[in-house]
């Protein structure tokens, strides 16, 4: 049946909107729009065509009106691509649609039509009509049931590799890497990889209920392990673990380990690596071209979905990356400086005596007194004993007396002592980035000269220091220097059995007397 064009224009001039016209008349409400815009554009008002009949009308709005059925169709791939993204409905992509359209001087679908069309061509194409994973919305991590083998560099034998997975849920991207353990450190070593090879990470981390990762599992309230909690506050992201037997929960790592994971090692199944260097860079290779295939049942390849739908959605990826910390608790000494492990690091003197909160990763060591940093020191690994002080921490005189020092004083004073004493103050002073953090250790050294044995026993001690390392510390030094031996006493000459021989000079006097 014919729509009634001065219908249309009868309605529309009592005020009537252009849906309820559409609603009246049981038409498209395009049809409405299109003949309510071609009369305003001929100047044409419903007082105008009162006295004509409907077909008159028509014939006088035909030029624009009758290219009605001519609709432009939408683009229902962009539109599938459109609606998984965050917050996107049918609804909003057809209007965008009707405008877009019409702005260019076409007749777009309907509403009911152009949902129809799309659930048409997900229904063809095999595309999910319901898009429950949103581009950058999840990433599922996993280890990998089956292991892979290398051989240990330093001790040659065959060690076990533990393959950790982590997937992005929209794109089904992938990430695989190699690890000697399933500790806690490899887990979350793991995700840091992970996101920087993404580029990103998801806004939700779901990984299954192991240890690692879900202290207890809940379905409603599981509590997150601690140190992984930290490292999803640092990326932004939050721990929703999946239910327990519940794998679609995380149905894209659970097909990367089906398919992935068992084609890369039995695709490596003849290959020998010598450490995980080597096996993770192979590991890599594969990945990039797996990731590269072409789906079988969606259009284009995980590589190509996730560069162009996924990866602008990640979450971008902090100015640092993450570092898992140790939390302890340490007293400030009369020194001034709180003990981590075997090493000493100095706070501000005004805090001595007080109980403080250290964070230990493995290059920092940061100091707090309540929510505030106090002081952050570079970690010693590599030595027992060691100071790291900062001048600002000390109290006024002792800052008064580091200033009244410089290197040619140290140097100076050393020449004083001996060439050995001079090599190990030049050799402490030409250890530090900045000369002054070397000038508590000079005058260390210069303490020892004060003591018992005086400067040949700081001497000996400097040369057997030097004859270790030509780099040595005030540790080695003085303890070479608290070993020290002071050389046997001389014995006084002897003359031997012969004791003291008379001459025959002396005989001859005795008889002539």
């Amino acid at each position: 049946m014919a729509v009634d064009y001065k219908k249309i224009l009868q309605l529309e001039a009592a005020g009537v909107s252009q849906r309820g016209i559409a609603d009246v008349l049981s038409c498209s409400r395009n049809t409405v729009a299109v003949v309510v815009s071609t009369a305003r554009t001929r100047g044409v008002v419903y007082g105008d065509i009162a006295g004509m009949e409907p077909a008159q009308v028509r014939v006088l709005l035909a030029g624009e009106t009758e290219r009605v059925s001519d609709r432009v169709a939408p683009d229902l791939a962009e539109v599938h691509r459109e609606l998984a993204r965050p917050n996107v409905t049918l609804q909003l992509l057809w209007g965008e649609y009707a405008v877009r359209v019409r702005d260019q001087d076409g007749i777009p679908y309907s509403y009911q039509r152009f949902t129809h069309l799309y659930r048409q061509w997900a229904k063809v194409t095999g595309a999910t009509m319901r898009i429950v994973r949103k581009p950058g919305e999840r990433v599922e991590v996993d280890w990998a049931g089956d292991t892979m083998t290398y051989i240990d560099p330093g001790s040659g034998a065959v060690s076990q590799a533990y393959l950790f997975v982590a997937a992005l849920s929209y794109s089904a991207y992938y990430y695989i890497e190699a690890f000697a353990d399933m500790t806690l450190s490899s887990w979350l070593d793991a995700h840091v990889s992970a996101f920087e090879a993404f580029g990103g990470c998801a806004r939700f981390l779901v990984p299954d209920n192991l240890r690692t990762g879900v202290t207890k599992a809940d379905r409603y309230e599981p509590v997150i392990n601690p140190a992984y909690g930290q490292l999803a506050d640092h990326y932004a992201t939050v721990v929703m673990p999946a239910r327990v037997r519940t794998p679609r929960d995380k149905g894209q790592v659970e097909n990367v380990v089906r398919f992935g994971a068992n084609a890369i090692g039995a695709a490596l199944r003849d290959r020998r690596f010598v450490g995980l260097v080597e096996l993770n860079a192979a590991i890599t290779e594969q990945v990039a071209d797996l990731n590269a295939r072409a789906f079988q049942k969606r259009e284009g390849s995980r590589r190509e979905v996730f560069l162009r739908d996924e990866q602008p959605h990640l979450v971008p990826l902090p100015a640092m990356r993450f570092e898992l910390a140790e939390l302890k608790k340490a007293k400030a000494g009369p020194n001034y400086h709180v003990q981590v492990d075997t090493n000493f690091y100095s706070v501000p003197y005004r805090l001595i005596g007080k109980r403080l909160d250290v964070r230990v990763t493995s290059h920092v060591v940061e100091v707090f007194d309540g929510a505030s940093r106090v002081a952050s020191h570079p970690r010693v690994r590599d030595a027992r004993g060691c100071y790291r002080t900062a001048q600002e921490h000390m109290p006024p005189a002792h800052r008064a007396q580091l200033r009244d020092w410089t290197p040619a004083r140290f140097t100076s004073w050393a020449s004083e002592i001996g060439p050995e004493t001079t090599a190990v103050i030049e050799a402490i002073l030409g250890s530090k980035k900045i000369v002054e953090q070397a000038f508590r250790s000079c005058l260390g050294v210069m303490s020892l000269a004060k003591k018992a044995g005086g400067t040949a026993r700081l001497e000996d001690a400097c040369a057997k220091a030097l004859s270790i390392t030509p780099a040595p510390s005030y540790t080695l030094v003085k303890r070479l220097w608290a070993s020290w031996e002071p050389p046997p006493a001389t014995p006084p000459r002897s003359l031997g059995d012969a004791g003291f021989v008379r001459g025959a000079d002396y005989y001859a006097e005795t008889e002539q007397s």
